[in-house]
């Protein structure tokens, strides 16, 4: 009896749930830390960005601290997809690395700010763009990862991921050539967060899976060892 390509695809779909929590675990911390408090940037006065890092020193700590653990979700998540894509799984997990250093930076700056003696908060907040620059580097990987390794199976999901990888990219070369970064200071983060959920979303569904072949094959290995 032939079996239609539909049948057999749902029949290799395999929800995995775990994963699909790790990433909205992520997508829902990230976006708590982010909005709460709004930090001071490199433009900022030495005696504003010392006076608000002393005044808020507890909570932007805790806030950061909650942000690496959305970091290690996200790492962990993308350790769960080695089963969908090597290559993937691996540029996720040095993303995931990249994204505690605008955190250590952030909490640094929080631990030697002093009104009194605002040199050493203002020479670490001058390091937060490198550190941005950093995570921005470690998300043009995966996102160029998952447009070359995963657009051809899902093609919709390579879209958003080249999509992601190009904001990013020209946000880091108007970034290095001192150019303002405009509205892509936001839309990139933003567009990167809407990545991470749609594959949130696809791991519950199972559509974000190992490729279909190589599974069928697995399959027709493990009925003839039966």
């Amino acid at each position: 009896m032939a079996i239609s390509p539909r049948a057999t695809e749902k029949s290799v779909r395999t929800p995995d749930r775990v994963a699909g929590a790790l990433a909205a675990g992520f997508v829902v911390l990230l976006l708590a830390t982010e909005l709460v408090l709004t930090l001071p940037d490199e433009t900022d006065s030495p005696e504003t960005v010392a006076n608000f890092y002393a005044a808020h020193r507890t909570f932007i700590i805790i806030l950061q601290l909650i942000g690496m653990v959305a970091a290690a979700l996200l790492g962990t998540y993308a350790w769960r997809l080695r089963t969908v894509d090597r290559f993937v799984a691996a540029a996720g997990m040095i993303m995931a690395v990249c994204s505690f250093v605008p955190g250590l930076i952030t909490i640094m700056i929080a631990i030697v700010a002093n009104p009194d003696h605002p040199a050493a908060a203002v020479r670490w907040n001058g390091l937060e763009p490198r550190g941005d620059d950093i995570l921005f580097v470690g998300i043009v990987l995966f996102a160029g990862a998952v447009a070359v390794r995963l657009g051809r199976r899902l093609p919709a999901l390579g879209v958003l991921a080249a999509l992601v990888a190009l904001c990013c990219l020209v946000r880091l070369v108007l970034e290095a050539a001192g150019r303002s970064r405009g509205p892509l200071e936001a839309v990139a983060p933003l567009l990167f967060v809407i990545l991470i959920a749609v594959m949130a979303i696809l791991s519950f569904l199972g559509i974000l899976r190992a490729d279909s072949a190589s599974a069928l094959a697995q399959n027709r290995i493990d009925d003839h060892e039966r």
